[in-house]
């Protein structure tokens, strides 16, 4: 739904068991042909995209002309053991391993691929990396999971002599599942949703039209303009288990609170404050005599806004779980902050209480007419989503979040066990946060940061946060 624009790009590393680098090991030509098997179940990712008149995105599947994946492969002369010293850190891993850019855009012949995987194999077989990336025009990361599970699942059953077929499994592409699964009642649009998806901006004016080739092009060029600085944070369940016990006896705070909603709360609050930081230096307040942009968003006040732009998977709402449904079932909902309010320090367990609060009272109105209302909303065209970025792009005091602990990542076994490690891209788009995907070794949550230079420097600063995040990377 609104998460269109961007890639779904994830690096798995899998450690060969054997010391013998002879020793059979993920081969690649039976990572292929399991994914050409599977492929067979997920057509919408050899469909093309198109747009129509009215600004509306298709995929259409053509038997006689696919639109094949690009699958690469490569040799590299780093050793497991370098990566797996420097903590699976982006430092240490190959530059080929990426082959895409954090939107989705067309190749050297100008097609817009829907499945792009790279296979690169370590120094002496010692371990295998995989790259690949779906884009969300066609799929969620939920959905994205459903796929790399199954490849996997496929690819163990065409291992050494098995003969045994993969266990039959249905996936739901109609668009008609959901629409049966919605309620016959409707929300009623807020006027916070009113100005993010009904408030026209040249951006989604341009955009809306543009074919998913260009719009890749032109999305690329704008976050190259503004360098991303990324950094991997681990937080533990006790870490988790003592904010919850600070902010307990709040009055904004009930027992329903989850470990998304402090999540949100502390990485919102560590990004705010870095965007603090930064405005309140001397340099930004003044330039040339005259108030600079960032500043005078810092000197308004308590009337400055800081939003948190959180996304949620609508199939638990409407009792769509089951279905196996594959195609982009998030919405991104905005939930905003009194900027002064966010960014304080002095009281801690208050700030985290109140935004703890917004985060979670956004999640108790996402029912099933609010589903409902924001199925209607996009279905009306292009151009509400494409505003709804419009107005997210042209506000700097802002996260996009994205809870990614369901994809089931590492439940991915092609035959030689679970990766040791998923990453995100170490070049992304700023503002960006993600709670990554669970590892079933580790005792809490992997967070993934994305943001402008000095507001990471202010972050990494951070006492509240740093007492409660450990940086990996």
């Amino acid at each position: 739904m609104t998460a269109g624009i961007a890639n779904i790009p994830f690096t798995y590393y899998y450690k060969n068991p054997s010391s013998n680098p002879a020793a059979p090991f993920m081969p690649s030509d039976l990572l292929i042909d399991s994914l050409l098997c599977t492929l067979q179940e997920f057509p919408i990712l050899v469909s093309c995209l198109v747009v129509n008149g009215s600004g509306h995105g298709f995929v259409i599947v053509d038997g006689d002309n696919p639109n094949m994946p690009d699958i690469q492969e490569s040799q590299s002369s780093v050793h497991y053991r370098t990566i797996e010293t420097a903590n699976f850190s982006w430092s240490a891993v190959p530059d080929s391993v990426v082959t895409v850019f954090p939107c989705p855009t067309a190749d050297i012949s100008g097609a817009l691929q829907l499945l792009n995987v790279n296979i690169v194999r370590l120094q002496d077989n010692s371990s295998l990396i995989l790259f690949a990336n779906i884009p969300h025009y066609v799929m969620d990361g939920r959905s994205y999971g459903m796929f790399m599970q199954r490849w996997a699942e496929v690819c163990r059953c065409m291992c050494g002599d098995s003969t045994a077929e993969p266990p039959t499994r249905h996936y739901e592409f109609n668009h008609r599942a959901v629409g049966r699964a919605l309620p016959y009642e409707m929300a009623e649009m807020s006027p916070t949703l009113k100005h993010y998806f009904a408030t026209q901006n040249a951006f989604g004016d341009h955009m809306s039209w543009l074919s998913p080739e260009a719009r890749g092009k032109y999305l690329i060029g704008d976050a190259v303009r503004i360098p991303a600085r990324t950094h991997t944070f681990h937080i533990t369940h006790a870490a988790i288990a003592s904010i919850r016990e600070r902010i307990a006896g709040a009055s904004h705070t009930d027992n329903r609170v989850s470990d998304n909603d402090i999540l949100c709360a502390l990485i919102s609050h560590a990004i705010a404050r870095g965007i603090a930081d930064y405005n309140s230096l001397p340099e930004n307040k003044e330039l040339w005599g005259r108030p600079t942009q960032m500043s005078e968003s810092a000197q308004s006040g308590a009337g400055s806004e800081f939003t948190s732009f959180v996304a949620f998977d609508m199939r638990p709402r409407i009792g769509l779980l089951d279905a196996n449904f594959v195609g982009g079932r998030v919405v991104v909902v905005p939930v905003p902050h009194t900027m002064s309010s966010l960014s304080r320090t002095d009281n801690a367990a208050k700030m985290l209480s109140t935004a703890t609060a917004g985060i979670r009272a956004m999640v108790d109105g996402l029912t099933g007419p609010f589903v409902n209302l924001m199925d209607y909303v996009l279905s009306l065209g292009a151009g509400g989503n494409m505003h709804f970025w419009g107005q997210v792009m042209s506000q700097p005091q802002k996260v996009l979040i994205s809870n990614q602990t369901r994809f089931g990542l590492y439940k991915c076994d092609f035959g030689n066990g679970v990766p040791r490690w998923v990453s995100a891209l170490l070049a992304a788009m700023t503002n960006l946060a993600a709670i990554l995907s669970l590892n079933p070794e580790s005792d809490g949550y992997d967070v993934y940061l994305s943001v402008e230079s000095h507001v990471m420097e202010g972050i990494l600063t951070n006492e509240l946060w740093n007492g409660h995040a450990r940086l990996m990377y």
